[in-house]
């Protein structure tokens, strides 16, 4: 873990971190579970090219195993259900190697990145373009089949990348050990960066964001951190927790944020306030709301969990992995999509994507 460079991968729930803010302890997952067909960390598994036969699984299942020449994923995203694209690498700061691959509707494929691309941790689209940040301050932007390298003017990592517009892209990341988070704003020609309200001392990186326009968007970070930007201002708002939140989604009266480390954290925002509760299973890390106000939320152990609009209480699915399950995004027919890989310990990683048909 390079000292210099090294912010400390909250977001993944990596084993090296410290010690979760309410005494809790990072769980960990055996990267013996990286692959079905094989226990060595050695073991390569390409991206299948192969078009699926037969009819899908009723349920969640494998969809794509990838071994240490490729790494994990941590982020997937897309337009539409033949559309679909997931990145993440292999590696820690601007050394590591970036992965992008596409779904076409039957199988995965990799894409080309610029030389030198890092490893990405989450992606997004904004209008017909699609970002993605990562390790060392990469950001990377895709026009048609091309993607072109951004400067940032930062070198912590990026956790997440969020847009209202092409003039209005927000991107959130930090150390993670030391120093404040970072929150980036790119206004169509280049990132600069946004002013803070005062923080806990003990947050050191955002994670991820998610809103509706340029007058509601929510970061969510390290140390039970919620931000809420009202166009103008970002203002810290309060949650009733110091578990660290991870991911969030969903529209502005219906909002989840998820995260936690050992025990997993809930919290929704009905458009006035947060409420949410601390669950007795392990920590949280992925979350996508449906139009109807449910969400999909994914985590530590494999985690596939199903939460009513609102509700405090999931209900879980069965998963076909024991990996952490990092990101998970949908349409409401279907297909669904989860990524992960062995993210509770240090590199070198492997990944895994799973897929359920739907709904």
């Amino acid at each position: 873990m390079p000292a210099s460079s090294r912010a400390c991968p909250l977001a993944l729930l990596l084993a090296a971190c410290p010690p979760a803010a309410d005494g809790s302890t990072t769980t960990t997952s055996s990267a013996s579970d990286a692959t079905t067909t094989s226990t060595g960390a050695a073991t390569t598994t390409e991206p299948t090219t192969e078009p699926t036969t037969g009819a899908p699984p009723a349920g969640w299942s494998v969809a794509l195993e990838l071994g240490v020449d490729k790494g994990a994923l941590f982020s997937v995203w897309g337009p539409q259900p033949d559309d679909v694209i997931a990145v993440g690498g292999q590696g820690l700061g601007p050394e590591s190697k970036g992965l992008a691959l596409h779904w076409d509707g039957t199988s995965w494929s990799e894409l080309a990145l610029p030389p030198g691309t890092t490893r990405l941790h989450w992606l997004a689209g904004v209008g017909d373009t699609l970002w993605a940040v990562g390790e060392a301050g990469t950001a990377i932007r895709r026009d048609g089949d091309a993607w072109v390298a951004i400067e940032t003017g930062v070198s912590v990592p990026l956790w997440g990348i969020w847009g209202a517009s092409p003039e209005a892209i927000w991107t959130v990341g930090g150390d993670g050990f030391v120093g404040p988070p970072v929150v980036l704003r790119h206004d169509g020609t280049a990132w600069q960066p946004e002013a803070l309200p005062p923080l806990p001392e003990e947050c050191h990186a955002l994670f991820k964001l998610a809103g509706t326009g340029t007058d509601d968007v929510t970061a969510v970070g390290d140390f039970g951190v919620i931000l809420h930007h009202d166009g103008a201002t970002w203002t810290l708002q309060d949650t009733g927790s110091i578990a660290d939140l991870i991911s969030v989604n969903g529209p502005a009266n219906g909002r989840l944020a998820v995260g936690g480390r050992a025990n997993a954290r809930l919290t929704w925002w009905n458009g006035q306030a947060w409420s949410g509760a601390t669950l007795d299973r392990p920590g949280l890390s992925g979350v996508w709301v449906g139009s109807d106000g449910s969400a999909l939320v994914t985590g530590s152990e494999g985690q596939i969990l199903r939460v009513p609009a609102g509700s405090l209480e999931p209900v879980p699915e069965d998963s076909p992995t024991n990996l952490l399950l990092h990101a998970v995004f949908g349409f409401d027919a279907g297909p669904h999509f989860a990524v992960g890989g062995n993210l509770a310990g240090m590199p070198p990683n492997v990944g895994v994507i799973v897929q359920h048909p739907g709904p």
